[in-house]
């Protein structure tokens, strides 16, 4: 994590300058980031309840596996985004000598190495969502209005999760570092018409009026916390800061972003 709410920054890595521009109507380069193959539906680490019996004193542990799609009564008790992302009223960011990517709606702290994709919608010629990626990974960002309320999460949830069962794929909810999580597996065609499954991972900030969302792809889909593949990511979507604006909209209308601008110092 850079910084915490009205704290101090950190002086990181110098960020990319690969920016590149893509139609939104084509798909965001998932299929460069599918699994492959080897990724199937069976999600044998995440639901395996095991056969034999535990002794009376891990008894206790038994269901933990079970519980991936039951969250626990103080999730919602829990402040998901104490560590980020956050409302640009929540930060200083003119308290350090960090280097972001502007994109009007959002803030972005990439580290070395990472590409960035815009996507744009090909009749509003307005720029949905980003794409960031490294290595074998990526992870799909966009923002969404949201009622004061909140809520807007559950309701993505359920019609994500519907959306995949309809697909002909599966869909399951576990407790993430950003609070509960929608993992996927849908059905793909590989180039030379093999079946092929995309596993992905999408994570839900609520913030002030927005959410942000944030779907790995690609190898980091594949994990199940926070090391390995999505240890960058988990970084890298901590310390987004979310520009909305005051104006009023409607929940789940997407929120367009700009262009990158001068690096934010």
């Amino acid at each position: 994590m850079i910084f915490r709410r009205k704290g101090k920054a950190e002086p990181v890595d110098e960020p990319v300058e690969e920016v590149t521009e893509v139609d939104a109507d084509t798909d965001p380069d998932a299929d460069q980031l599918d699994a492959g193959p080897d990724a199937d539906q069976d999600d044998d680490g995440e639901d395996d309840d095991g056969d034999g019996e535990l002794p009376a004193e891990l008894s206790d542990d038994e269901d933990e596996d079970d519980e991936d799609d039951e969250e626990p009564d103080d999730v919602e008790d829990v402040d998901w985004r104490a560590d980020g992302p956050f409302d640009h009223d929540e930060v200083d960011l003119a308290a350090d000598e960090v280097e972001r990517l502007d994109l009007g709606a959002l803030i972005l702290t990439p580290w070395e190495g990472m590409g960035l994709q815009l996507h744009v919608n090909e009749t509003t010629q307005q720029v949905v969502a980003a794409l960031a990626f490294w290595e074998q990974s990526g992870l799909e960002l966009a923002l969404l209005a949201a009622p004061t309320s909140g809520g807007l999460a559950d309701e993505l949830r359920e019609d994500l999760s519907e959306e995949a069962v309809e697909a002909g794929g599966s869909a399951s909810t576990a407790v993430g570092p950003f609070g509960p999580e929608l993992r996927r597996v849908l059905p793909a065609e590989g180039p030379s018409g093999e079946q092929l499954f995309q596993v992905s991972r999408t994570w839900f900030a609520e913030g002030p009026r927005w959410l942000l969302r944030g779907t790995l792809l690609g190898e980091a889909g594949l994990t199940e916390d926070e090391e390995g593949a999505a240890a960058p990511f988990v970084e890298f979507f901590r310390n987004v800061v979310v520009r909305r604006g005051a104006g009023p909209m409607v929940p789940g209308e997407v929120i367009a972003m700009t262009m990158p601008t001068a690096p934010q110092d």
